[in-house]
């Protein structure tokens, strides 16, 4: 991905359905060019991205992400060169995308022709002007209004940023940015950019402060990024025409990083991000793709204007060979200078994740790890393949002011755009450097859940909202079905694609009386908003939730009831990481969390296919609340199995305290495909809240 981010605006609005208040509302495009773009927005504005190229390789895998006023634009790099010489910025404007704007050519062909006639100009030289493009033809979206030219209300300067490409030639191809340091919005998107022409790009702006930057690369004959030079004049005044030069020979210094165990470069990137006294900020993101070398113009004077921040990012993985394989997702943030790119990481710098992903059937599915620095507005990394099912160790950054989001799918979508389709989604959270953790992805048995802050509570970076909360006599409901059983982590919910049967249901109750009953709104989560009564009562809730396709056979069917004391909440404010709804004026945190009981399922023996040993089974369960609710002790659980799904058994059941149970009981299978394992567990607090969950083919169970 190719990122160039304009920061500082409001994020996107009015994605959740009107009746509803989700925690992070998504939604997907996709643009002219076929790749698809999710965006989710936080409750705090705060946008994080997920760009699924449709091309593998090349420029056209690359994305230009502009972000300015409200407005976001991913721009694929083969249509960098043509903004302006034929294709319009609206194309690729995802909020007039989400809005229901149509594209003026059909995606499943125009990405592959732009990239043609991309190869085609990179060899000649010139773009624009010829092929798609030829008699002055124009893309833009139905009504796109053109630029009007505004009359100057002071002195316009000659700026010249002059450069020469990598092979030491004035460049004709390359992008050069002038950003004004004292007010970020004195330019417009488009005058923040421009072309190399027989080695220079022209501005023309007022007197003022200023930072430049160039971009050069290299491409083979067909097309792919070869080699990506980062050349930057961090700050320089303007006060009469000048010249300012970025040569691609000044980027002599070589992203490098020097890892304990030996690994392979599969994508790296670079992050220059500029800030002005006041408005927005300029952020320039390139991703260069597996393999391709990105050197940096080191500097040794801090910047007096605004900020200044920069940090590469990679991902390596290791060489072929037996054992279990291992990756390095790492990243490094400097401010005020751009230091040398050569990075020498120890234990300290990386915390060791013993990672499973779990998927009962081998496919190719999608992993998106994104870091995000507090200095950054906004973020997000295109994701990658990865085998599955799948166990390996992954060696991340750690650094107090770096969070860490993302998710995994269990496979792509099929058809001419790439898409996600089962898995778990993660909340932001920290690592520690020097430290080991477990993550498991997807692990087996699927069941609904409340989202998790893994963040502080003091935290205001990322907002979570919790799966129940009752404001006054108001109760809102968040939960998401098909969730997997690590903290933090979401799933899916009602989401399938042409094949899959998706169903669900809700009834919600006070003292045994519907109050309200129907169809779950939402894609992702159950989302409700219900008024009671005042008075104390006993609340429930019944939530059905089933999924059925070619690439879903475990955990396919949830039945879960949930009942607690409830009464009226005055005078009660979460703290800074939860909210409990999207107010007019930012996050609405009057309000209480409701004692919902939740549950956790570790099956001893699971293999990432999702099954088991045919003979004596373990379950260690964990009964809890959701994330600071006042609730009880709890009091006691039961678990029962089926292995026809209609006849029930009850497990042994020892409780080792804290609200952790240990069930153990038999399962043996004769038949050679193995069977499915269905469970069945209530549970029970002091104050009388209780869970009755069901959940249809947890696992599996095979023959030794």
């Amino acid at each position: 991905m190719f990122a160039v981010l304009l920061a500082g605006a409001a994020g996107l609005a009015g994605l959740a359905p009107p009746s509803a208040v989700a925690a992070t509302p998504s939604a997907t495009v996709t643009l002219i060019t076929g790749d698809r773009v999710t965006v989710r927005t936080a409750a705090d504005g705060r946008d994080t991205f997920d760009v699924q190229p449709a091309a593998a390789t090349g420029m056209a895998r690359a994305l230009v992400h502009l972000r300015l006023g409200g407005r976001d634009y991913e721009v694929p790099g083969t249509a960098l060169p043509y903004l302006g010489r034929g294709l319009d910025l609206s194309l690729f404007d995802v909020k007039a995308l989400l809005d229901g704007a149509p594209l003026p050519a059909d995606p499943r062909t125009f990405g592959a022709a732009l990239a043609k006639q991309f190869k085609e100009d990179t060899a000649r030289g010139r773009f624009g002007g010829q092929g798609l493009f030829a008699g002055g033809t124009r893309f833009a979206l139905a009504g796109a209004p053109k630029r009007q030219a505004v009359r100057p209300r002071s002195v316009m300067r000659t700026v010249s940023v002059d450069g020469t490409d990598i092979a030491g030639k004035p460049a004709d191809t390359g992008v050069a940015f002038l950003y004004n340091t004292d007010d970020g919005a004195t330019l417009a998107p488009d005058e923040n950019f421009g072309y190399f022409f027989g080695g220079t790009a022209k501005f023309s702006v007022p007197d003022g402060n200023y930072s430049a930057l160039g971009l050069f690369w290299t491409a083979d004959a067909d097309g792919n990024p070869t080699e990506v030079r980062f050349s930057a004049q961090p700050e320089f005044a303007v006060k009469a025409d000048m010249t300012v030069r970025v040569d691609a020979k000044r980027a002599s210094s070589k992203v490098t990083w020097v890892t304990p165990r030996p690994a392979l470069l599969d994508d790296t990137g670079f992050l220059f991000r500029r800030a002005a006294k006041t408005g927005p900020a300029l952020l320039v993101d390139f991703d260069a793709g597996p393999g391709v070398p990105i050197s940096v113009s080191p500097t040794a004077v801090p910047v007096r204007t605004g900020a200044l921040q920069t940090y590469p990012y990679s991902r390596l993985v290791s060489p072929p060979g037996p054992g279990t394989p291992y990756e390095y997702v790492l990243q490094k943030a400097s401010t005020g200078t751009i230091p040398q790119q050569r990075y020498v990481i120890t234990a300290k710098d990386v915390a060791t994740v013993d990672a499973t992903y779990f998927s009962e059937y081998s496919s190719s599915g999608l992993r998106q790890r994104s870091g995000m620095f507090a200095f950054e507005d906004s973020s997000g990394r295109p994701s990658h393949p990865i085998a599955l099912p799948r166990k390996q160790t992954e060696y991340v950054s750690a650094a107090p002011d770096l969070a860490w989001f993302g998710g995994f799918s269990k496979y792509v979508l099929p058809g001419p755009f790439p898409g996600w389709a089962g898995g778990q989604r993660e909340a932001f959270h920290a690592y520690q450097g020097g430290t080991a953790v477990t993550e498991d992805w997807n692990r087996f048995p699927l069941h609904p859940v409340g989202a998790v802050t893994l963040s502080p509570l003091t935290d205001g970076r990322d907002l979570t909202q919790p799966g129940a909360t009752r404001a006054g006599d108001l109760v809102r409901v968040l939960l998401t079905p098909f969730s997997d059983n690590q903290p933090g982590h979401t799933g899916f919910g009602f989401y399938g694609e042409s094949r899959d049967t998706i169903t669900g249901h809700y009834r919600f109750t006070q003292d045994g009386t519907t109050l309200a009953e129907g169809d779950p709104t939402g894609p992702d989560e159950l989302v409700l908003a219900q008024e009671v009564g005042a008075g104390p009562a006993t609340l429930g809730l019944t939530l059905d939730a089933g999924r059925t396709g070619p690439m879903y056979r475990q955990s396919t069917a949830t039945h879960t009831e949930w009942t607690w004391q409830s009464q009226h909440v005055e005078g009660t404010t979460l703290p800074t990481a939860l909210y409990c709804a999207r107010g007019e004026n930012g996050p609405d945190r009057s309000c209480a969390v409701e004692p919902l009981l939740t549950l956790g399922y570790a099956v001893g023996g699971l293999r990432p296919d999702g099954s088991t040993v045919s003979g004596p089974q373990s379950l260690d369960l964990t009964v809890g609340h959701l994330q600071l609710s006042t609730g009880s002790a709890v009091t006691g659980a039961k678990v029962q199995y089926s292995t026809n799904g209609t006849t029930w058994q009850d497990a042994t059941v020892t409780p080792r305290g804290d609200g952790v149970f240990h069930a153990e009981f038999t399962a043996t299978t004769e038949a050679f495909r193995g069977m499915d394992v269905s469970l069945r567990v209530t549970a029970s607090d002091a104050a009388g809240a209780t869970i009755d969950e069901t959940i249809t083919a947890a696992y599996h169970v095979y023959q030794s």
